[in-house]
């Protein structure tokens, strides 16, 4: 009889061994799963892990007045602005990583459909530009994040890199893209009234209604 309590509380305490490694395994794989979908989130909308650093180089630059300026504006070759500002804007090198700029400048003579061929030594000297201020070389909050989202990936169109795409979702409908005054994604200063001296903050947006 003894033996047979013993057997049945053997019996009891393996079930509830086996129970509880059954919560045990669902929990830790819900954290697991959970923790998936957040480093997928966070790859492709860019959530930094380091917010809090970012908002207070934000808070840096705007006690000083600057606002998020961008590096490069201050060394734009003449060149650039000759060859590539007079069909667009001419985007600062920290708006796209240098594999990017590196692709783009390759591939001027079909650049979006259109032969932007340039001469050699005017090429060279604006990839030397673009490469020197590019994204993850920038001391920029923007430049940084910028460089975070687009990670690996090679992105020929800034409007392109997650983060920038994200953001302008909600405000970039149809109907504002159909405004006169923008009628592209790419046209940034239509927006951004600080872009073509490199400042991008947010208090700087002024959207055409």
């Amino acid at each position: 009889m003894n033996f047979l309590k013993i057997y049945f509380l053997l019996i009891c305490v393996l079930i509830g061994i086996s129970a509880l490694s059954i919560v045990w395994a669902d929990k830790k794989g819900a954290e697991q799963e959970e923790q998936e979908k957040r480093s997928w989130f966070s790859s492709w909308f860019d959530v930094d892990d380091d917010d809090e650093e970012d908002d207070h180089d934000h808070e840096d630059e705007r006690r000083t007045g600057n606002g998020p300026r961008l590096d490069s504006i201050a060394s734009v070759p003449p060149i650039y602005v000759e060859e590539c500002g007079t069909c667009h804007m001419a985007y600062q090198a920290e708006l796209l990583p240098s594999v990017s700029w590196q692709g783009l400048m390759e591939g001027l003579e079909n650049h979006f459909g259109e032969d932007a061929s340039i001469e050699e030594t005017s090429r060279a000297e604006i990839l030397q530009h673009l490469r020197t201020f590019a994204a993850e070389r920038s001391k920029s909050v923007l430049g940084r994040k910028l460089a975070r989202s687009a990670g690996s990936r090679v992105y020929l169109r800034i409007s392109e890199i997650p983060k920038i795409k994200h953001e302008h979702t909600e405000e970039f409908s149809v109907d504002v893209l159909n405004h006169p005054s923008i009628k592209s994604v790419a046209n940034c200063s239509a927006c951004h009234q600080g872009a073509l001296k490199g400042n991008y903050d947010e208090e700087l947006i002024s959207i055409p209604r």
